[in-house]
């Protein structure tokens, strides 16, 4: 009779398993299971090459993001750098353009109170 984790054939069970038997005795069946065997190692080596090689270069990827998020800040900050220290001379400039006019004028004032003839010729 067929064990319970023995699947059940029919009527003729024991010649089926002499069947199944003697089908993967024959040389050519084993020959072709080694092979199937010996190929699904390979893909299943191929396949973790591939996974691993999608890591890293996922990795890498992650990597010149974070590279290129630190150049971007650097040069942010140095333009704005830049701008305040722009900023911060034409202000200087601007002053001293403010100082040399209101200096200018009260000359020209002077000049003319003291001297309103020689203006008038």
């Amino acid at each position: 009779m067929a064990s319970s984790n023995q699947p059940s054939y029919g009527k003729r069970e024991e010649e089926y398993r002499s069947i199944a038997r003697r089908v993967m005795s024959e040389r050519d069946v084993k020959d072709a299971l080694e092979a199937l065997q010996d190929r699904f190692q390979r893909l299943q080596f191929m396949f973790e090459d591939c996974v691993e090689v999608h890591k890293q270069r996922m990795e890498k990827r992650r990597l010149r993001k974070e590279e290129l998020k630190k150049e971007r800040k650097v040069n942010l900050v140095t333009i704005v750098s830049l701008l305040v220290l722009i900023t911060s001379f034409l202000v200087r400039f601007a002053r001293v353009v403010v100082v040399i006019g209101k200096y200018s004028s009260s000359v020209e004032q002077d000049q003319i109170q003291t001297y309103p003839n020689s203006l008038s010729n």
